[in-house]
C-alpha cells in the first residue's frame, strides 16, 4: 500500500449519533495497523481522538487530476459516541 516513513492524505467519514463530517487526515502504520491522524474537520463536529484506526481494505487510492497528488478514500464509517 504505502511505505513507511510516508505519510498520504487520507478522506474519511464519521458518524456521530446520525450526523455524518467528512474529514481529512494523514495515514501511518503502526505494528501492522493503519491509523490516521485528524488534519481537517467541520467546526461543528464533536472532539475526536488523536488517531483513529482504519481498515486497510477500505482504502482507495485516488488521484487528483487538477493538482496531480495521490490520495486515499476510505469507504468505511468510523463511528464515535
Amino acid at each position: 500500500m504505502f511505505r513507511d516513513g510516508e505519510y498520504p492524505l487520507v478522506v474519511f467519514r464519521v458518524r456521530v449519533g446520525r450526523e455524518q463530517f467528512t474529514l481529512k487526515g494523514r495515514l501511518y502504520r503502526e505494528g501492522g495497523l493503519v491509523y490516521t491522524t485528524v488534519e481537517e474537520m467541520p467546526d461543528d463536529c464533536p472532539f475526536l481522538p488523536d488517531q483513529i484506526r482504519l481498515e486497510e481494505d477500505d482504502l482507495e487510492l485516488k488521484h487528483d487530476q487538477a493538482g496531480g497528488e495521490d490520495w486515499y478514500q476510505y469507504h468505511g464509517f468510523v463511528t464515535a459516541f
